[in-house]
């Protein structure tokens, strides 16, 4: 085959180009990798919560954090008929200290101990009572804490202890390893002043169909995805990666382009010989593609492998939100390879264009 009889008898600069190839791939997977990793980062915890439907407040703009719903909004919508179960939860930030001058930030989560909004625990035990929490693994790999261990959370001026009674693997919300405590010590940790004032919860996880858009008074019903959706910057943090890939792509299109057009201006001579003693400008043409078409794969193949490595060594802390799943590699792969073979469509034409007698000419 007249492709692959060319790569092996120009092994410096057909290697040179699937180099190249490979760092734009490369380039491409680890930002995917990136906006994977931060789309996780961003509420993972809510999305991996045991609902359907999430109910907000109405003058809260689909904001968790601006979101406080009243004893008589969680009853409207526990009374719906489409709702087969509705549990209220409360979400707060907080700063914990977990060893002496050493603290991070933490989502902390209300639900009702026993209800289908507590999510399910991969060490130790669910919520009993007050002074219970469960944390995520993901507090456990930055902290180091483990069961039965206390953790001081604010309440006000001051701080109570509650005790470590499981482990959960939710992930993070707004950035933060999720922490779920009884709904009655959420209430307490987010408000301290007139009982009657203190919100009943941020939410209402809601397990049923047919109830997004339904409204109320106080309340608005959307889907659990919308509301992952309207977190605070995950559309223009979503919308910055994607603006990366697709520029990584052109750019990526361009250089493979011009490194073709350049290798078949080279040999626009031979080519013209080839022309002349019967070789069809299609065959050339299809040879050209192919070409091409191994480089682009093998490049890929090789960003792969590299980017694999980088998880695996610099990147194998929880610095850093990454994330490879298979599929978004297999997608960046392929993303680079029809890139590439569109790049080299201009060299294609001009090999298609070549006329025999002026090439030869040339020679």
């Amino acid at each position: 085959m007249l492709a692959l009889t060319e790569i092996r008898r120009r092994k410096l600069q057909f290697g040179f180009v699937t180099g190249v190839v490979a760092l734009i791939a490369y380039l491409i997977i680890m930002v995917t990798g990136l906006g994977l990793g931060l789309y996780e980062a961003a509420g993972t915890a809510l999305l991996r919560l045991n609902g359907d439907h999430l109910a907000y407040a109405a003058n809260s703009n689909l904001s968790v954090i601006r979101s406080r719903l009243s004893d008589q909004d969680v009853a409207e919508v526990q009374a719906l008929p489409a709702a087969e179960r509705a549990a209220p939860i409360g979400y707060v930030a907080a700063v914990i200290e977990f060893a002496p001058e050493e603290s991070d930030t933490a989502a902390i989560i209300g639900v009702i101990p026993g209800s289908f909004s507590e999510p399910g625990v991969v060490e130790g035990r669910s919520i009993s009572g007050p002074g219970d929490i469960l944390i995520d693994r993901a507090w456990v790999r930055v902290a180091g804490t483990r069961l039965g261990d206390t953790l001081a959370l604010p309440v006000g001026f001051e701080t109570r202890e509650f005790t470590v009674v499981g482990i959960v693997d939710q992930g993070y919300f707004f950035f933060q390893p999720a922490m779920f405590v009884d709904l009655a010590s959420w209430q307490d940790l987010v408000f301290i002043g007139d009982a009657e004032q203190q919100p009943a919860a941020s939410l209402v996880l809601i397990q049923g169909r047919d109830l997004d858009g339904v409204r109320g008074e106080g309340w608005r019903i959307v889907t659990k995805q919308d509301g992952f959706n309207n977190i605070e910057g995950v559309q223009a943090q979503q919308s910055t990666v994607d603006a990366l890939r697709y520029m990584g792509l052109l750019i990526g299109a361009m250089v493979i382009g011009v490194f073709f057009y350049v290798i078949t201006l080279q040999k626009v001579s031979l080519l013209g010989i080839l022309k002349a003693i019967g070789a069809p400008g299609g065959y050339l043409v299809v040879q050209g593609l192919l070409q091409v078409l191994i480089v682009c794969v093998v490049g890929a193949v090789l960003a792969v492998g590299l980017a694999l490595l980088t998880e695996a060594t610099v990147l194998s802390s929880d610095t850093i939100p990454i994330d490879f799943t298979a599929n978004a590699m297999a997608t960046s792969s392929i993303s680079v390879v029809i890139a590439g073979v569109v790049g080299s469509l201009l060299s294609a034409r001009q090999v298609a264009s070549i006329d025999p007698i002026i090439a030869m000419q040339q020679q």
